[in-house]
């Protein structure tokens, strides 16, 4: 992106690249119409506006000249509660103790080192007041929708599998793998209901 690029430029040009953590991401996917070819040669189709992974799990991408390690791809799942945190451990700064913090640092996985990953992420949508609810958690394999999902209540998809989610696992169904799983974001689901 060239407008990225003219900041690198400024920043370079000013002598603080290596003072500078630059964050990149979305907040949703690409929108719907339009397709991406993956490294891998498949498409994927826009999903901006809905729950899937097309809609839902965006690339970020860091910069810290010095600190972060060129070409590092990690597939730690990170939250957008996970920002204030790691721009306060950044930048040496302690967050307030009479407030809950629901993120957390993802500063030692910028550094290469091995953090403290999560193990779930959460996600909340409703396109408008009173429009359907939809809530659910996933780890890096698996996401549960809840019970307020509508045609997705209670389903479970092994979405390193199924990234389009076509192929839900129904209770009983995929082993034992599959009703851990369940049983561990159903938890989450359940810890943070509406």
């Amino acid at each position: 992106d060239k407008i990225v690029g003219r900041i690198v430029q400024k920043l370079d040009e000013l002598g603080l690249r290596e003072n500078t953590l630059i964050l990149f991401t979305g907040d949703n996917g690409t929108p719907g119409g339009i397709t991406s070819e993956m490294q891998d040669g498949s498409f994927i189709d826009g999903g901006k506006g809905s729950t899937t992974d097309a809609g839902t799990h965006v690339a970020l991408v860091a910069n810290w000249k010095g600190t972060t390690p060129v070409g590092k791809v990690s597939t730690d799942l990170v939250d957008f509660s996970d920002i204030l945190p790691t721009l306060a451990d950044a930048g040496g700064a302690s967050l307030p103790k009479d407030v809950t913090i629901d993120g957390r640092s993802f500063l030692p996985q910028l550094r290469g080192e091995k953090g403290n990953p999560r193990a779930w992420t959460f996600c909340w949508y409703q396109r408008n007041p009173g429009d359907q609810l939809h809530r659910f958690a996933r780890d890096r394999r698996w996401k549960l929708y809840d019970q307020t999902s509508a045609s997705r209540a209670g389903k479970l998809f092994d979405v390193s599998n199924d990234v389009l989610e076509q192929s839900p696992i129904e209770p009983g169904q995929g082993g034992d793998e599959a009703a851990q799983a369940r049983a561990k974001l159903q938890a989450v689901l359940d810890e943070l209901s509406a």
